[in-house]
């Protein structure tokens, strides 16, 4: 089987992996983070604040802290770090030669709950099955490679004589072969 992964491409695809790996959970957690100060926000008009008068982390009424509002910061931080989220996963994606509804799929999963969590286990997976893969693939052809180089060594100038006439003589009769008669069509 030949892969579309060149033997020099697997450490970068290593690291795109990786990269994507802690992206992922990074984002997972900052969306479950954002999920629960949505929750808070919306449903009891709480915000929670650092520093403030009310001790180091404190819930107060919303738009009422004076302090740093944790509520907005993980609402920005989760914003920029999706887009750094989006970078792992084209990297992945264009190392990989994936079709693009893998993209999509893998961009997808910073933005619903948990869905980072599962699209980097399957994806993750996927890359890591298919790097195994084409790594034994190229294994196995450096092996052929190496055996082939082993057997011609190991002829003598006569049986390579023998051995090329075989092959002039099979490629003659092949090529006679293909060209067979030859009919012209007309253009009407």
């Amino acid at each position: 089987m030949t892969h579309a992964i060149r033997l020099e491409n697997i450490p970068k695809i290593h690291r795109a992996r990786r990269f994507y790996t802690v992206t992922a959970y990074v984002t997972g957690v900052l969306l479950l983070l954002l999920v629960a100060e949505m929750v808070f926000k919306y449903a009891f008009h709480l915000e929670l604040e650092l520093g403030g008068p009310f001790g180091f982390l404190a819930f107060v009424q919303e738009g009422t802290t004076v302090a740093l509002n944790l509520s907005l910061w993980v609402l920005i931080v989760h914003g920029w770090f999706y887009v750094v989220y989006l970078i792992a996963a084209y990297l992945l994606w264009m190392r990989m030669r994936w079709p693009l509804w893998v993209l999509l799929a893998m961009a997808g999963g910073g933005v619903v709950p948990f869905l980072s969590f599962v699209t980097e286990y399957v994806m993750g997976r996927r890359a890591d099955r298919e790097v195994a893969a084409a790594a034994a693939d190229h294994q196995a052809q450096a092996d052929e490679d190496a055996e082939l180089r082993e057997f011609e060594q190991s002829l003598s100038s006569v049986e390579r004589a023998a051995l090329d006439a075989e092959v002039r003589s099979e490629a003659a009769r092949r090529a006679q072969a293909n060209e067979g008669p030859r009919t012209t069509h007309k253009t009407y």
